[in-house]
């Protein structure tokens, strides 16, 4: 079975002009590093989506396109989920109600910790 890698990015807030550029630098140097990328980009921390940030998704949306990859968008806040449906970015892209649901279905499953019963730990002596 071959092994799924999947990066997570944290979609920055757009109101911050300088953030969207440091984003879209960064994307462009894992890009650079990637053979077919299969990317998720948070957006939890997005409360409101602006024109800045429906035109940075585009130019994401392209750039990995051009890379024969997969770009999808996990928790966006109902607000943003809005944006995205009225300019019909969910026709384009896939969106997930989390981050875990995302990565499942790029077939990445995260594992959770199991707890550690006492019984298991060694005796001290």
């Amino acid at each position: 079975m071959q092994q799924v890698s999947v990066a997570v990015k944290e979609f920055p807030d757009c109101l911050n002009v300088a953030a969207c550029r440091a984003f879209l630098g960064d994307l462009d140097l894992l890009l650079s590093q990637s053979y077919r990328p299969q990317i998720i980009f948070d957006l939890s921390d997005v409360p409101h989506m602006n024109a800045t940030g429906i035109d940075l998704l585009l130019q994401c949306i392209s750039e990995v396109a051009n890379r024969d990859g997969t770009l999808k968008l996990a928790a966006p806040a109902p607000q943003t989920a809005l944006v995205l449906e009225l300019t019909q970015l969910n026709e384009i892209v896939e969106i997930f109600n989390s981050v875990e649901e995302a990565m499942a279905s790029f077939g990445v499953y995260q594992i959770p910790p199991q707890p550690v019963r006492p019984e298991s730990l060694p005796h001290a002596a």
